[in-house]
């Protein structure tokens, strides 16, 4: 009887390595599916700089290399990506489509971020702008914010809070 036991715990090793094999296989082809897809989207982002990130979606890329996009979510979350402009999160890549509060365009980040640096530019000095303030001022203007995003683009830019700014007169 002893040898049984032996031999079907190893037979069950076996099988579950070469079920580890091929699932670490399929996450590879995912992997590699969805960054070609990010790369391909992106190519004038990687060609001409910040200015030319295109609004993107997991949708996007879940819809072109057909699958859930609940998968492309979870594979690009902790992954970098090595480019020619250096090193990024794959979700840095994501978080560029904003809709329009109102018909459903989607306005490319840098309009956006340049919209919130005017803002900005332009605001008191003594009574600086919260980066709520600014997403209801955008979602008068027709684009829909959230206040976090508000604040990630003010950071990108490098524009202190508006706490820092009012420090600052």
């Amino acid at each position: 009887g002893r040898n049984n036991k032996i031999d079907g715990y190893a037979s069950q090793a076996i099988s579950s390595a070469r079920w580890l094999k091929r699932a670490l296989e399929q996450r590879n082809i995912t992997t590699l599916k969805i960054a070609a897809e990010i790369i391909k989207r992106q190519s004038s982002f990687l060609e001409k700089g910040m200015d030319y990130l295109q609004p993107l979606s997991l949708k996007d890329i879940a819809t072109a290399i057909k699958m859930h996009e609940s998968t492309v979510s979870r594979v690009t979350t902790g992954l970098t990506i090595e480019t020619p402009r250096g090193c990024f999160a794959m979700k840095y890549f994501f978080s560029v489509s904003l809709n329009s509060a109102e018909n459903g365009e989607t306005h490319a980040a840098t309009a956006v971020r340049e919209a919130i640096k005017k803002l900005i530019s332009e605001e008191p000095s003594k009574k600086p702008l919260s980066d709520e303030a600014i997403a209801i001022i955008m979602k008068k203007d027709g684009i829909d914010l959230a206040r976090r995003t508000v604040a990630k683009y003010r950071e990108i830019m490098k524009i202190p809070s508006s706490a820092q700014r009012r420090r600052q007169t």
